[in-house]
């Protein structure tokens, strides 16, 4: 069976993505992606199941970075078939693996950003809390002088003698 090759705008058009990220993909992954004698791009279905995997992976909040590393380690490994060859193209157990392990990273990440979300509400809410006591604290202290501000000048009316006696 002869394989199959889509062009850029074919690709960007089936992941609905745009050329330009297609482009730093390939660059920021160091994918291997074949080239005619033109130097044009041509993708196959094994190219377009690896970028949809990204593209996944990238979604669940993983970096380039990491998702780089697990490629790169399928690399090195020999192709092994899939246990049913109608299912797609050759992986490697190690590919399969790196996959699992990432999807693990990626939903570590998520649970991380929810209790992040969690602890934002929560600081959040003792900052309106603190807010409050701090207002009822500058009230308190501010009828307290005022207190203190007629009391003193109740005293200066009176003579000494007067306020020595309490009258």
């Amino acid at each position: 069976m002869k394989e199959r090759f889509y062009k850029i705008g074919e690709v960007s058009e089936m992941l609905n993505i745009e050329q330009h990220t297609l482009r730093y993909l390939e660059n920021s992954l160091k994918l291997k992606i074949k080239r005619d004698e033109r130097g044009d791009r041509l993708y196959t279905d094994s190219d377009i199941d690896t970028l949809r995997l990204v593209l996944k992976l990238k979604e669940k909040g993983l970096n380039t970075t990491a998702i780089r590393l697990a490629l790169e380690n399928t690399e090195q490994e020999e192709p092994v078939p899939a246990p049913d060859s109608s299912q797609g193209p050759l992986v490697t157990f190690e590919f399969v693996e790196a996959v699992s392990l990432v999807r693990q990273v990626a939903d570590q990440n998520e649970d991380i950003i929810r209790q992040n979300r969690m602890l934002e509400e929560r600081l959040k809410r003792m900052e309106e809390k603190l807010d409050r006591y701090t207002r009822e604290q500058e009230r308190n202290i501010e009828e307290i002088v005022r207190m203190l501000k007629t009391e003193s000048s109740e005293s200066k009316s009176k003579s000494w003698l007067s306020r020595l006696r309490g009258k």
